[in-house]
């Protein structure tokens, strides 16, 4: 019995080595003159650009001799692929979309980028195509002012055109796949960043400004879309965000109605099918996971048929995260003075979560609002718990000073130069900013608060 069970166990391994043979891997290999032995290069890959993107799988390789060098699943779609360096002098690279049977080899010296390989031609395109974006970006400073509104469209549609020339120019050498895909991203980009700029002047602005951005779009007299028709089912994630951009537009802006998430919801179960609808309802609920307007229903609803398993993951954190009566999960932080605070040093008290960051205006535009809550409850068992993410401990300490951001009435905590990476984060799906989160006095989440005193006030009370 024994050796049969060995030899069961030593044809199973070789099986299992006979299987990973024939796996199919990327290899991502590269030279930098500026890493220093023992250095780790983060490698991050998925199938989505866009806000999808956060969907990636994430690998690290280690710099030996100034060379690095890792083997990944080769996938059967094509994915973006992006390198950041831990180094001072270092910078992301720009996202490389590599297709199936591709291997990506980079070399950094002097600051320059350089590609060989096969795909190289396509590589190269795409730092093309990201060059010609930042000089657009620096070429015209980003205001939202109604009279700037024109010139800044006219100026992404110029750096639109100048990119599809330029991919026009070298289909042959990056194949007509990447040719599309590309072009279809660049088209997409460009109508959201009209939109998104649109947008983000107007909603939850007074109405004489909203107005005023109403009549600057009239007199450019352009659609917001000027491109040739691109594809919205291509798979890259930018093309759900240009219908949920779409809509903002359409449907609440220029007509003067509020957003509503579960809307929007119906809105996209209604109108569209298959990929595109799973990544539309995802995107749906990664930009309005903190939004209290946003149904749990509806979260279970896209769980009933999105099959894509990347995307479910998503979804299924947010439902974790968001379930109202869920066990909040127990933290320990450091605060200014450099002593720990656990959640459990709040039990029997109602918590009120604020996640920030310095530089973030909607956090400096909560905070007093905060404030007055924190006044008026003052005495009473709620405590008020600001977590702060900036990556350097000094800036965190100096911007508590000013109190802009935060009240001497708060608890303030830090991760500890962690930012995103704490696990905190990661716990409680923290991906936008500020996002706050109510714990009940029996440590049981609480639903979303709305970020307004007399509704957050109402709520508080029917939590004590």
């Amino acid at each position: 019995m024994m050796k049969k069970l060995l030899l069961i166990s030593q044809l199973l391994l070789i099986s299992s080595v006979q299987l990973f043979a024939r796996m199919k891997t990327c290899q991502i290999s590269g030279t930098t003159d500026f890493s220093r032995e023992g250095d780790t290069v983060a490698i991050t890959v998925s199938q989505y650009t866009g806000r999808l993107n956060e969907i990636a799988e994430n690998y690290r390789a280690v710099i030996r001799s100034g060379r690095f060098g890792i083997a990944i699943p080769a996938g059967n779609k094509a994915r973006y692929v992006q390198l950041l360096f831990n180094h001072p002098e270092s910078r992301y690279l720009p996202l490389v979309l590599l297709f199936p049977g591709d291997n990506l080899t980079v070399s950094i010296k002097n600051g320059k980028i350089s590609y060989t390989g096969p795909p190289a031609a396509r590589f190269i395109a795409q730092q093309q195509l990201q060059d010609i974006a930042d000089r657009s970006l620096r070429e015209i400073p980003l205001r939202f002012t109604p009279s700037t509104l024109p010139r800044i469209f006219a100026h992404s549609d110029s750096a639109a055109f100048a990119s599809l020339a330029y991919l026009d120019e070298v289909k042959a050498q990056i194949g007509p796949a990447a040719w599309r895909l590309l072009g279809n991203n660049v088209k997409a980009a460009a109508a959201c960043t009209k939109l998104g700029y649109f947008n983000y002047a107007c909603i939850n602005k007074p109405e004489h400004v909203q107005e005023n951005f109403k009549t600057a779009l009239r007199d450019y007299g352009r659609p917001f879309n000027i491109f040739p028709p691109f594809s919205v089912d291509d798979g890259s994630g930018l093309s759900s965000e240009y219908i949920y951009q779409q809509y903002l537009a359409d449907s609440c802006v220029l007509t003067s109605r509020k957003f509503n998430a579960h809307d929007f919801y119906l809105f996209a179960s209604k109108n569209f099918k298959g990929e595109i609808l799973e990544q539309l309802v995802t995107t749906l609920f990664i930009i309005k996971r903190a939004s209290p307007d946003l149904q749990a229903a509806d979260v279970a609803s896209a769980l009933s048929y999105v099959k894509n398993n990347a995307l479910r993951s998503v979804l299924e954190r947010i439902q974790a995260a968001g379930t109202v009566g869920g066990i909040a999960p127990v933290f320990t932080l450091l605060d200014p003075n450099n002593r720990s605070v656990s959640l459990n040093d709040f039990k029997g008290k109602l918590v009120i979560l604020d996640f920030w960051f310095t530089g973030c205006g909607a956090c400096k535009a909560l905070a007093p609002i905060m404030y007055t809550i924190e006044k008026k409850y003052a005495g009473r068992p709620v405590v008020f718990i600001t977590v702060c993410i900036d990556k350097k401990r000094e800036q965190w300490l100096a911007t508590l000073k000013t109190n802009e951001y935060t009240s001497p009435l708060s608890i303030n905590l830090y991760t500890e130069g962690k930012g995103q990476a704490h696990p905190v984060m990661r716990d409680f799906d923290v991906r936008g900013f500020p996002t706050v989160i109510l714990i009940g006095k029996d440590g049981r989440l609480g639903p979303k608060p709305v970020l307004e005193v007399n509704e957050m006030s109402r709520l508080i009370d029917s939590y004590l």
